[in-house]
């Protein structure tokens, strides 16, 4: 259930979609299925699945911030870090375009899991090295750091 649904649903749905879907669905399960014709338990998951899809899109946001960060830290070359910049400068738009008090609650804790994810994706497609990627680990980057529209990390390569 979200984690802010006592305030006024006009000012949930602008400040907190996801809490104002949660707490939508709820009022339409605890409805049930009444004269109306209003099939409530299917349209309260509809209602339900829109404040996940807001926040599996964070989450897809988050993991290109991350991985592009991880380039910039670890791959180089110099030229790419432009274009790499940029990226991240879109993906931290979106995300914030897309970010409510309810998401950010619930996506923080899955940093360092997101921060592995990306680490494997980019082994996977052998564009960080091994070496890279156990320097890269155990540290991760901080919520602020992420979302930060002027933060990006020291260069690595080359040492």
């Amino acid at each position: 259930m979200a984690d802010d649904l006592t305030r006024p649903a006009n000012d949930l749905y602008e400040t907190d979609y996801v809490a104002w879907a949660e707490a939508q669905a709820a009022i339409l399960r605890a409805r049930g299925a009444g004269r109306s014709g209003l099939d409530y338990e299917n349209l309260a998951e509809e209602v339900a699945d829109l404040g996940k899809s807001e926040q599996h899109a964070c989450r897809s946001q988050i993991a290109n911030i991350i991985a592009h960060l991880l380039k910039i830290e670890f791959v180089g070359p110099p030229q790419t870090l432009p274009h790499w910049k940029g990226e991240i400068l879109e993906f931290r738009s979106q995300l914030e375009e897309r970010r409510t008090p309810t998401i950010d609650n619930r996506l923080r804790p899955q940093l360092a899991k997101i921060h592995a994810r990306a680490i494997k994706g980019l082994l996977l497609r052998q564009i960080l090295s091994e070496d890279d990627a156990a320097q890269a680990l155990p540290n991760g980057y901080t919520w602020d750091q992420i979302v930060d529209h002027d933060w990006y990390p020291e260069p690595r390569y080359g040492e």
